[in-house]
């Protein structure tokens, strides 16, 4: 059966703030009421907030806010600071220098004149001031150097000295950075995608694990100097103290033998390899501990073929468990041999002690561990039920690509779980899920379509993305199939062929659950948009060719 997932309904203790020292304001400005709309800084905020909470970060956010709801905001994050380690305020929007002072501008912000500056905005040397605290690192991100609307009405008071983009301002208290999209005194472009081109250079590395911050916003500035053909240059103020990581910091120096994967992934993008991929680039003998322990535990990789599924579903957990533990001796802190001890535990029902190795593996950076302990705690295994730190955890997985996660991700965001209920962005989820290869956010996506959450009910679509978890021999999505034939959903009703897709689901995965389909729920009662023509799915998925799998 494939990878069990939260779709299905979880106990759910009371919402709190997620344990830990990393709190950040996230504010983004787009649909002002006295100048024209911007495209870019609501939708700037919304994604760094995300980045920010996939990395464990506390995060105030407010989009498209009044001068009232900002700072009230502000507040807020003026109120918790004091409980931080970093701390971290991040603004896209409108944003202007009078007199030396810069101001941030809300959405109902109307000036004409410079006391309507002071009065209607709000001046960012009073955030840096709140921020100013010794024993933590504070950042403040600007992407609000866009040309200033207001510029022609206040240069016609003698006493305004408006100018285009920001004024410099410098890192003073100890531990501060301060990060501006574009150099001091000019403007930044708003770039024509979902994106200003700084957030999109900044949203590929925040989450880039085992990069110190400065080196993050080194590539930051490379990434947007290529984008802007050399017009626009990325600035920045220090006065950090030692070493600051928003994602994962650098695994520690292995003197022992090479591990059987890398520690963590090389950047957010990257997938782990599979098994078969990685024990071919590894050192390690065939008849070596970890090696045996590889082959005794290890999971199905990325997009496994029903006969890979077979062989990690049919694993005998109790003989791994000495393999493991003697590659465990044998090679010491090493994450990925914690991580198949815990699987091997957990394989047994001794969830007690495979917590504890997955714990080790995953305090280690290891993205595998993260997402498997985030299940437990999801779920109650081994530990007392925690959605936030299931989510927290999820989130350090999926930033580093680890499908599982990312798919996790998408459910806690579709049933609501922690986070406020989202399912456009647990479809999103789904689909990046099913592009790192995780076969399970394949029927997701297909309820998704099939129920029309967060998308328009689509039953040709929710069909293709069931038959491609079918042909992985799922028989969740196999027995859906049957009840869109039962039902005439595709078309004329077909009892034969639904009858057919049910004996295929017992044959091929007899736990699979039965769907709770409304009984009301036939193409008599329900008129879903239908799709023009076909539908050609984004995703790769495995296809059946005489007796090989091969991508299509």
């Amino acid at each position: 059966m494939l990878l069990v997932g939260l779709w299905f309904a979880l106990t759910v203790l009371p919402l709190e703030a997620l344990a830990g020292t990393r709190l950040a304001l996230v504010l983004g400005n787009s649909h002002y009421q006295a100048v024209p709309v911007l495209g870019n800084p609501a939708n700037d905020a919304a994604d760094v907030a995300t980045a920010l909470r996939s990395i464990g970060f506390d995060v105030i956010e407010q989009r498209d806010g009044t001068r009232d709801a900002m700072a009230n905001a502000v507040r807020d994050f003026s109120k918790r600071l004091s409980g931080a380690d970093v701390a971290l305020f991040f603004y896209a929007g409108h944003g202007l220098q009078m007199n030396g002072e810069n101001y941030l501008v809300p959405v109902d912000a109307k000036i004409e004149t410079p006391a309507d500056v002071r009065f209607n905005t709000m001046n960012l040397t009073d955030i840096q001031q709140e921020m100013e605290g010794a024993g933590r690192a504070n950042i403040i991100i600007l992407d609000a150097c866009r040309n200033n609307p207001f510029l022609e009405k206040l240069a016609r008071s003698a006493r305004a000295a408006p100018t285009r983009g920001l004024g410099r301002i410098d890192a003073t208290g100890q531990g501060s950075l301060i990060v501006y999209s574009t150099q001091p005194n000019n403007v930044a472009l708003d770039g024509s995608g979902r994106n200003s081109p700084f957030t999109a250079a900044l949203l590929k590395h925040i989450a880039t694990p085992g990069i110190e911050v400065r080196q993050m916003l080194s590539r930051v500035r490379g990434d947007v100097l290529a984008a802007t053909s050399q017009q626009q240059t990325p600035w920045d103020s220090s006065s950090l103290v030692g070493d600051v990581y928003l994602a994962a910091a650098p695994p520690p120096v292995v003197t022992a033998s090479p591990p059987s994967m890398p520690l963590q992934p090389a950047a957010p993008s990257q997938v782990a390899a599979p098994v078969a991929a990685v024990a071919a680039q590894t050192p390690a003998a065939a008849g070596s501990p970890d090696g045996e322990c590889e082959r005794a535990a290890a999971p199905a990789p990325p997009f496994a073929s029903p006969e890979q599924l077979k062989i990690a579903n049919t694993h005998d957990y109790a003989a791994a468990i000495p393999i493991c533990e003697a590659a465990v001796r044998a090679n010491p802190d090493q994450p990925r041999l914690e991580f198949l001890l815990g699987l091997a535990y957990g394989g047994t029902k001794n969830y007690l002690a495979a917590q504890r190795y997955l714990t080790k593996a995953a305090d280690a950076g290891y993205a595998p561990a993260q997402g498997k302990l985030g299940m437990y705690f999801a779920t109650g295994r081994g530990v007392v039920e925690d959605m936030p730190r299931a989510f927290e955890l999820f989130s350090k997985a999926a930033a580093a690509g680890q499908p599982d996660a990312i798919s996790n991700l998408g459910a806690m965001y579709s049933n609501g779980y922690f986070v406020k209920k989202d399912e456009a962005r647990a479809l999103e989820l789904y689909q990046k899920a099913i592009e790192a290869g995780n076969p399970f956010a394949l029927a997701q996506t297909g309820l998704m379509y099939f129920y029309g959450k967060g998308t328009p009910r689509d039953y040709e679509t929710a069909a293709q993305y069931f038959q491609q978890a079918a042909d992985l021999n799922d028989g969740f999505s196999l027995k859906y199939l049957a009840v869109m034939q039962e039902r005439g959903l595709l078309g004329a009703r077909d009892p034969a062929k639904a009858a057919e897709l049910r004996r295929r689901a017992v044959q091929v995965d007899p736990e699979s659950q039965d769907p709770k389909v409304p009984r009301e729920l036939d193409a008599t009662t329900v008129r879903p948009r239908r799709s023009s023509g076909v539908h050609y799915v984004r995703i790769y998925r495995y296809r059946f060719v005489g007796c090989a799998w091969t991508w299509c």
